[in-house]
């Protein structure tokens, strides 16, 4: 009984701020087309529930253990049992309270609390202060116990055998080889991405282990997305092919509607290598076995991770979350970057270390997902977020994030993985924080005057603002792996993410059949053969993604959310909330495209604003264009855009509709 009243306990704020939760839940239902209880979000919030029952009920049961063990500890105490057990709940209740304020003060519980938890007292914190009593009254309750019971010699002499071996095994581990030569198989090939990672934060005070990589590496500095979009993104890196060509154009589109011909990861486990796949949140990236990954570690996919993480937030389940319990119990929030109220940075790197096997050819593929919106994890301090502190809250996003970059290839260097590898570093798509250099304002059409307000935060939401689609890319050999690589460089040749799979396959000599919009950056990482001159007439296409009304990153409006929740519709089977397919032509529709020209010339095709369809060309000449040929290059570009995009532009007075 008093396990359940903690559970409903820690309910108690939570219940108080039901009027976002409640309309959350409303707008999952508004995708539902089956009543909840027939589908397998009911089923999951079912286990769930269950989940946090047993927990609950379990906190219960060893504070009765624990009153049991005093019993018979101090059996000349005047406390019956039910007094003992009520002792020890109300220790470890408040334990439990000061300890989730603590490390997790973005908590429901932790917030009220935080000032509290971590105040000087004497020189250390109630919080500490609390954990050591606590600590020493189970350790001596526990002594007394077994001294009481004449098995303390035995005990002894057990625990002291244990210690031992523990230490001998570990001993050995830790001296004992940890992986196989990796001198005469295929290089590892690893992809590190950070999310939103913008080319101007990678300095050595904001991103330090990224600066570090990138300084040995092959930088390529103008390097582009095709779409600024986590999934679109990805799907463009593993596959060779623009988003239009796949599919892959829309975030949570249905996988039937999805073609990728033959992958990266495929390819390379055709070949021997064991594929492994890992992202911290995937709630709009929902990237999975199918594309060709052996093994992947994520959250739980689907509609699930939106509800469960809302009430996935007692201070029980918060200090289990990042545990093994908390991976058994909670697989829907554990080291998952959207519950950010108890999302550990460490204990993913931890996850996906562990996982890696050395002794076989790997292509791993990791992507760091915190200096994407709202900036916030676990330990971070809980500011609330408003348009002026927005680029700070980014910018520390971004350390935490380096720091896992750097502990995730220390780890593998310690496994022996860099012992002979191939590692790219990139981010799949840049930020804007509301700056005014993030927008070439001088280019937006006289009637539009300035971008407009949802246009000035975030990615996928301007193809005016180059800080969106302008990516980090970085190519680096390690040991073996270097003959196959040429010296560290900067290169200025314009690039797209679309380059990556064709050069990591000719890298390796595998070849492929398919037939990719990117093309093979070899000769130029090697040789350097390649001449800009060769880059002048390349053509990059970006564009712009699904962007409701209504959503700022300080608040989003019911309203917002209630047409946003429109488009989507929750699989009953399957969990996966997917776009209705009904809707992806006026998506389409209302997006902004650009193609650019070498650093020749950008074009734009803008929506007129009208619904009917059309959109407005814009011909932006780039520094390195070239007058005479300014007529040919927009000539150029207004094909390439309505061949690769299928786009109607506004006719020209006196013309017919362009098809």
């Amino acid at each position: 009984m008093l396990g359940l009243v903690l559970l409903l306990a820690s309910f108690v704020r939570l219940i108080g701020d039901m009027n976002s939760a409640a309309f959350n839940i409303q707008s999952i239902d508004t995708a539902l087309s089956d009543p909840i209880w027939r589908t397998r979000l009911g089923l999951n919030i079912t286990l769930f529930g269950l989940a946090m029952l047993m927990l609950h009920v379990g906190f219960g049961l060893l504070s009765w253990l624990l009153a049991v063990l005093s019993e018979k500890a101090y059996p000349n105490a005047r406390c019956s049992r039910r007094q003992w057990v009520f002792a020890w709940f109300l220790a470890g209740a408040a334990w439990l309270l000061l300890a989730n304020a603590a490390h997790f003060p973005h908590s429901s519980l932790g917030e009220p609390y935080r000032t509290v938890a971590i105040a000087d007292l004497f020189g250390a914190t109630p919080y500490s202060l609390l954990t050591a009593c606590l600590l020493c009254s189970v350790a001596a309750t526990l002594l007394v116990f077994l001294y009481r019971q004449a098995r303390w010699r035995r005990s002894g002499y057990l625990i002291a055998g244990v210690a031992s071996m523990s230490m001998a095994v570990g001993f050995t581990w830790s001296h004992g080889p940890h992986h196989a030569n990796s001198a005469s198989r295929p290089p590892n090939i690893i992809f590190l991405g950070i999310d939103s990672l913008r080319p101007d934060f990678v300095k050595a005070d904001t991103a330090p282990h990224v600066r570090a990589f990138m300084d040995s590496a092959v930088q390529l500095q103008d390097a582009v997305t095709p779409l600024a979009r986590t999934f679109p993104s990805w799907m463009a890196i593993l596959t060779g092919r623009h988003p239009h060509t796949t599919g892959a154009y829309i975030n949570l589109i249905p996988r039937n509607l999805i073609h990728t011909g033959t992958t990266l990861p495929q390819a390379l486990r055709a070949h021997g290598y064991r594929t492994y796949y890992s992202m911290d949140e995937t709630r709009f990236a929902n990237i999975d076995s199918s594309y060709g990954f052996d093994r992947t570690m994520t959250s739980t996919i689907g509609g699930s991770d939106f509800v469960i993480a809302w009430f996935a937030d007692t201070p029980l389940s918060n200090i289990v979350m990042n545990t093994w319990l908390g991976a058994l119990l909670f697989p829907h929030v554990h080291a998952n970057r959207a519950a950010h109220v108890t999302y550990d940075p460490d204990a993913f790197v931890r996850r996906v270390t562990n996982a890696l096997d050395p002794d076989q050819p790997a292509f791993v593929v990791s992507h760091l997902t915190l200096p994407h919106w709202p900036f916030i994890w676990a330990a971070s301090d809980p500011v609330q977020p408003d348009e002026e502190n927005i680029p700070g809250l980014y910018t520390l996003a971004v350390r935490r994030a380096d720091q896992q970059f750097g502990d995730m290839l220390s780890a593998m260097e310690r496994r022996g993985m860099l012992d002979n590898a191939i590692v790219v570093a990139l981010s799949d798509h840049g930020e804007a924080l509301g700056g005014s250099t993030d927008f070439m304002t001088d280019a937006f059409p006289a009637d539009e005057g300035e971008a407009p307000k949802s246009q000035k935060w975030g990615h996928g939401t301007s193809v005016f603002s180059p800080t969106q689609y302008h990516v980090v890319l970085g190519i680096r050999a390690y040991g073996n792996a270097r003959a196959l690589l040429g010296q560290p460089a900067v290169l200025n040749e314009p690039v797209s993410l679309v380059d990556l799979a064709p050069t990591i396959l000719d890298l390796l000599g595998i070849k492929s059949e398919e037939k990719f919009d990117g093309i093979s950056l070899v000769p130029l990482l090697r040789s350097r053969e390649t001449s800009p001159n060769d880059f002048d007439d390349r053509i990059r296409f970006t564009e712009t993604e699904y962007n409701p009304g209504g959503f700022v990153p300080t608040h989003q409006t019911a309203s917002a959310v209630a047409e946003a929740a429109k488009i989507y519709r929750l699989d009953s089977t399957t969990d996966r909330l997917l776009v209705r397919e009904n809707m992806i032509e006026s998506i389409l529709a209302s997006r902004q495209y650009a193609a650019l020209l070498g650093k020749r010339a950008m074009a734009i095709a803008m929506p007129d604003g009208l619904d009917d369809g059309y959109h407005e060309f814009i011909y932006i000449p780039g520094p390195n264009g070239i007058a005479a040929s300014a007529s040919a290059d927009a000539s150029r570009l207004r094909q390439a855009l309505q061949d690769r995009f299928a786009i109607r532009f506004m006719p020209a007075e006196g013309t017919k509709p362009s098809s």
